[in-house]
Protein backbone atom coordinates (compact mmCIF):
# COMPACT_ATOMS: atom_id res chain seq x y z
CA UNK A 1 0.00 0.00 0.00
CA UNK A 2 3.30 2.50 0.03
CA UNK A 3 2.13 2.98 -3.83
CA UNK A 4 -1.25 4.27 -3.37
CA UNK A 5 -1.23 7.71 -3.49
CA UNK A 6 -3.64 9.24 -0.92
CA UNK A 7 -3.81 6.14 1.57
CA UNK A 8 -3.28 6.91 5.03
CA UNK A 9 -0.86 5.26 7.08
CA UNK A 10 -0.75 4.30 10.77
CA UNK A 11 2.58 3.85 12.22
CA UNK A 12 3.22 1.44 15.19
CA UNK A 13 4.18 3.17 18.44
CA UNK A 14 7.64 1.69 18.51
CA UNK A 15 8.21 3.22 14.71
CA UNK A 16 6.86 6.82 15.85
CA UNK A 17 9.46 6.59 18.64
CA UNK A 18 12.47 5.79 16.42
CA UNK A 19 11.16 8.15 13.08
CA UNK A 20 10.52 11.26 15.25
CA UNK A 21 13.85 12.88 15.10
CA UNK A 22 13.82 11.75 11.32
CA UNK A 23 10.41 13.77 10.96
CA UNK A 24 11.60 17.07 12.63
CA UNK A 25 14.81 17.13 10.71
CA UNK A 26 12.69 17.06 7.83
CA UNK A 27 10.44 20.55 9.15
CA UNK A 28 11.68 23.54 6.63
CA UNK A 29 13.91 25.37 8.00
CA UNK A 30 11.18 28.61 8.44
CA UNK A 31 9.50 25.79 10.98
CA UNK A 32 12.53 24.68 12.88
CA UNK A 33 11.79 27.08 15.91
CA UNK A 34 11.20 25.22 19.95
CA UNK A 35 7.51 25.68 19.27
CA UNK A 36 6.50 24.36 16.15
CA UNK A 37 8.91 21.05 16.78
CA UNK A 38 6.86 20.50 20.17
CA UNK A 39 3.42 20.77 18.68
CA UNK A 40 4.98 18.20 16.04
CA UNK A 41 6.60 16.19 18.26
CA UNK A 42 2.71 16.41 19.98
CA UNK A 43 0.97 15.42 17.17
CA UNK A 44 2.70 12.48 15.84
CA UNK A 45 3.71 10.82 19.32
CA UNK A 46 0.70 11.80 21.23
CA UNK A 47 -2.01 12.49 19.17
CA UNK A 48 -0.82 9.38 16.88
CA UNK A 49 -1.43 11.85 13.26
CA UNK A 50 -1.56 9.29 10.35
CA UNK A 51 0.80 9.69 7.78
CA UNK A 52 -0.48 10.65 3.81
CA UNK A 53 1.25 8.27 1.25
CA UNK A 54 2.90 10.24 -1.20
CA UNK A 55 5.60 10.26 -4.39
CA UNK A 56 8.89 10.54 -2.62
CA UNK A 57 11.14 13.36 -2.69
CA UNK A 58 14.18 11.48 -1.84
CA UNK A 59 15.79 8.25 -2.76
CA UNK A 60 14.59 5.17 -1.83
CA UNK A 61 15.16 1.77 -1.53
CA UNK A 62 13.20 -1.07 -2.98
CA UNK A 63 10.04 -1.51 -0.51
CA UNK A 64 10.23 1.47 1.20
CA UNK A 65 8.19 4.56 0.64
CA UNK A 66 7.42 7.92 2.08
CA UNK A 67 4.42 9.28 4.27
CA UNK A 68 3.54 13.06 4.79
CA UNK A 69 2.27 14.44 7.84
CA UNK A 70 0.06 17.51 7.83
CA UNK A 71 -0.50 18.89 11.46
CA UNK A 72 -3.47 20.72 12.83
CA UNK A 73 -0.80 24.06 12.77
CA UNK A 74 0.13 26.93 10.85
CA UNK A 75 3.30 29.52 10.61
CA UNK A 76 1.49 31.90 9.25
CA UNK A 77 -0.62 31.05 6.60
CA UNK A 78 1.58 27.50 5.50
CA UNK A 79 0.52 24.22 7.10
CA UNK A 80 3.12 22.84 8.99
CA UNK A 81 3.98 19.43 7.38
CA UNK A 82 7.22 17.22 7.14
CA UNK A 83 7.92 13.61 5.57
CA UNK A 84 9.78 10.51 6.38
CA UNK A 85 10.66 7.32 4.28
CA UNK A 86 9.10 4.24 6.11
CA UNK A 87 9.61 0.72 5.59
CA UNK A 88 6.45 -1.62 5.43
CA UNK A 89 7.58 -3.38 8.98
CA UNK A 90 6.75 0.44 10.21
CA UNK A 91 2.79 0.39 9.27
CA UNK A 92 0.17 -0.60 11.32
CA UNK A 93 -2.84 -0.38 9.39
CA UNK A 94 -4.08 1.47 6.03
CA UNK A 95 -7.61 3.62 5.63
CA UNK A 96 -8.31 3.88 1.85
CA UNK A 97 -9.45 7.69 0.81
CA UNK A 98 -13.20 5.48 0.13
CA UNK A 99 -12.98 3.92 3.64
CA UNK A 100 -12.58 7.75 4.90
CA UNK A 101 -15.39 8.91 3.70
CA UNK A 102 -17.53 6.32 4.89
CA UNK A 103 -16.19 7.12 8.38
CA UNK A 104 -16.76 10.55 7.90
CA UNK A 105 -19.84 10.74 6.45
CA UNK A 106 -20.99 9.01 10.10
CA UNK A 107 -19.36 12.19 12.16
CA UNK A 108 -21.54 15.11 13.28
CA UNK A 109 -21.30 17.58 12.63
CA UNK A 110 -19.31 16.60 9.60
CA UNK A 111 -15.65 17.85 9.30
CA UNK A 112 -16.44 19.55 6.39
CA UNK A 113 -19.28 21.56 5.72
CA UNK A 114 -19.54 20.65 1.93
CA UNK A 115 -19.33 17.27 2.76
CA UNK A 116 -23.06 16.31 2.92
CA UNK A 117 -23.51 18.14 -0.64
CA UNK A 118 -20.83 16.05 -1.61
CA UNK A 119 -21.94 12.82 -0.75
CA UNK A 120 -25.35 13.58 -1.85
CA UNK A 121 -24.16 14.31 -5.66
CA UNK A 122 -22.18 10.95 -5.68
CA UNK A 123 -25.41 8.99 -4.66
CA UNK A 124 -27.24 10.90 -7.44
CA UNK A 125 -24.75 9.87 -10.23
CA UNK A 126 -23.65 7.03 -9.21
CA UNK A 127 -20.26 7.77 -7.96
CA UNK A 128 -18.00 6.13 -5.90
CA UNK A 129 -16.52 9.09 -3.67
CA UNK A 130 -13.00 9.19 -1.32
CA UNK A 131 -12.27 11.74 0.70
CA UNK A 132 -8.85 13.34 0.92
CA UNK A 133 -7.17 16.43 2.41
CA UNK A 134 -7.62 18.23 5.76
CA UNK A 135 -10.99 17.40 6.10
CA UNK A 136 -9.95 13.54 5.90
CA UNK A 137 -7.65 14.07 8.73
CA UNK A 138 -10.18 16.14 10.83
CA UNK A 139 -12.52 13.21 10.63
CA UNK A 140 -10.04 10.69 11.49
CA UNK A 141 -8.43 12.49 14.39
CA UNK A 142 -10.76 15.24 15.70
CA UNK A 143 -8.13 17.98 15.17
CA UNK A 144 -8.82 21.49 13.76
CA UNK A 145 -7.70 20.95 10.33
CA UNK A 146 -10.34 22.50 8.66
CA UNK A 147 -11.21 26.27 8.62
CA UNK A 148 -14.45 27.92 7.11
CA UNK A 149 -11.99 29.19 3.61
CA UNK A 150 -11.06 25.49 3.34
CA UNK A 151 -11.18 23.82 0.23
CA UNK A 152 -12.69 20.39 0.05
CA UNK A 153 -10.58 17.43 -1.51
CA UNK A 154 -12.41 14.83 -2.94
CA UNK A 155 -11.14 11.36 -5.19
CA UNK A 156 -13.44 9.69 -7.09
CA UNK A 157 -13.14 5.62 -8.08
CA UNK A 158 -12.80 6.36 -12.00
CA UNK A 159 -13.46 2.63 -12.25
CA UNK A 160 -16.26 2.39 -10.76
CA UNK A 161 -18.06 4.85 -13.82
CA UNK A 162 -20.61 7.30 -13.32
CA UNK A 163 -21.84 10.34 -14.24
CA UNK A 164 -18.39 12.34 -13.79
CA UNK A 165 -19.85 15.58 -16.17
CA UNK A 166 -23.00 16.08 -14.67
CA UNK A 167 -21.06 15.56 -10.97
CA UNK A 168 -18.88 17.83 -11.63
CA UNK A 169 -21.25 21.23 -13.06
CA UNK A 170 -23.73 20.17 -10.05
CA UNK A 171 -20.68 20.17 -7.49
CA UNK A 172 -19.32 23.40 -8.74
CA UNK A 173 -22.75 25.42 -9.29
CA UNK A 174 -23.41 24.61 -5.43
CA UNK A 175 -19.73 25.20 -4.62
CA UNK A 176 -20.06 28.72 -5.77
CA UNK A 177 -23.46 29.36 -3.80
CA UNK A 178 -21.85 28.55 -0.80
CA UNK A 179 -18.23 30.06 -1.17
CA UNK A 180 -16.42 26.48 -0.72
CA UNK A 181 -14.01 25.23 -3.02
CA UNK A 182 -13.76 21.32 -4.10
CA UNK A 183 -11.19 20.21 -5.79
CA UNK A 184 -11.88 17.11 -7.19
CA UNK A 185 -9.52 14.42 -8.69
CA UNK A 186 -10.31 11.29 -10.82
CA UNK A 187 -8.23 7.88 -10.06
CA UNK A 188 -8.09 5.25 -12.90
CA UNK A 189 -7.02 1.63 -12.58
CA UNK A 190 -5.60 2.60 -8.64
CA UNK A 191 -3.03 4.01 -9.97
CA UNK A 192 -2.96 7.29 -11.70
CA UNK A 193 -5.04 10.29 -10.94
CA UNK A 194 -6.45 13.16 -13.14
CA UNK A 195 -7.71 16.89 -12.17
CA UNK A 196 -11.67 16.40 -12.95
CA UNK A 197 -12.07 19.19 -14.46
CA UNK A 198 -9.07 18.39 -17.09
CA UNK A 199 -10.57 15.49 -17.60
CA UNK A 200 -14.04 16.75 -18.43
CA UNK A 201 -12.69 19.56 -20.70
CA UNK A 202 -11.93 17.43 -23.61
CA UNK A 203 -8.47 17.95 -23.90
CA UNK A 204 -6.78 15.18 -25.84
CA UNK A 205 -3.93 15.36 -23.31
CA UNK A 206 -3.95 15.15 -19.84
CA UNK A 207 -1.61 15.74 -16.87
CA UNK A 208 -1.37 12.35 -14.82
CA UNK A 209 0.31 12.08 -11.31
CA UNK A 210 1.05 8.37 -10.19
CA UNK A 211 3.39 7.69 -7.24
CA UNK A 212 6.42 7.95 -9.29
CA UNK A 213 5.97 11.11 -11.39
CA UNK A 214 3.91 13.71 -13.10
CA UNK A 215 3.68 12.93 -16.93
CA UNK A 216 1.51 13.52 -19.78
CA UNK A 217 -1.22 10.74 -20.94
CA UNK A 218 -3.18 10.15 -23.69
CA UNK A 219 -6.94 10.30 -23.18
CA UNK A 220 -7.39 7.35 -24.71
CA UNK A 221 -4.67 5.66 -23.24
CA UNK A 222 -6.10 6.78 -20.07
CA UNK A 223 -9.64 5.68 -21.17
CA UNK A 224 -8.17 2.03 -21.70
CA UNK A 225 -7.38 1.96 -18.08
CA UNK A 226 -11.50 1.65 -17.45
CA UNK A 227 -11.78 -1.05 -20.62
CA UNK A 228 -8.69 -3.13 -19.39
CA UNK A 229 -7.75 -2.69 -15.77
CA UNK A 230 -4.05 -4.55 -16.59
CA UNK A 231 -3.67 -2.27 -19.62
CA UNK A 232 -1.49 1.01 -18.82
CA UNK A 233 2.01 2.45 -19.79
CA UNK A 234 4.47 1.43 -17.82
CA UNK A 235 6.11 5.16 -18.26
CA UNK A 236 3.11 6.61 -16.61
CA UNK A 237 2.52 4.01 -13.92
CA UNK A 238 5.57 3.09 -13.05
CA UNK A 239 7.20 0.28 -10.95
CA UNK A 240 6.78 0.39 -7.55
CA UNK A 241 10.10 -0.25 -5.57
CA UNK A 242 12.09 -0.41 -8.49
CA UNK A 243 13.36 3.29 -9.06
CA UNK A 244 11.54 5.61 -5.97
CA UNK A 245 12.83 8.42 -8.77
CA UNK A 246 12.25 11.63 -7.06
CA UNK A 247 9.75 14.03 -9.24
CA UNK A 248 11.29 17.07 -10.90
CA UNK A 249 8.05 18.67 -11.03
CA UNK A 250 6.35 19.00 -7.57
CA UNK A 251 7.73 19.77 -4.52
CA UNK A 252 6.91 18.07 -1.04
CA UNK A 253 4.99 21.45 -0.29
CA UNK A 254 2.07 20.52 -2.87
CA UNK A 255 2.16 16.93 -3.29
CA UNK A 256 -0.91 16.38 -0.80
CA UNK A 257 -3.54 18.77 -0.18
CA UNK A 258 -4.10 20.99 3.30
Amino acid sequence: MLNRRHFLAYLHPEARQALAPALVEALPHTMRDSVTETAVLHGFLTDRIPGIVCRPTRRCTEGQGQLGFAFPLRVGEERVRSSVLVEPEHIASFLSPYEVMERAALRFPPPHAALRVALSLARRFDIRLGLIGSAALAAMTGLPYVRPQSDLDLLIDADQGGDFQAFHASLATISREIGVKADVELEFNCSVGVKLSEYISGREVLLAKTINDVELIDRIELQSCLADGARINASVAGRWGEHCKVPTTETIENQWSE
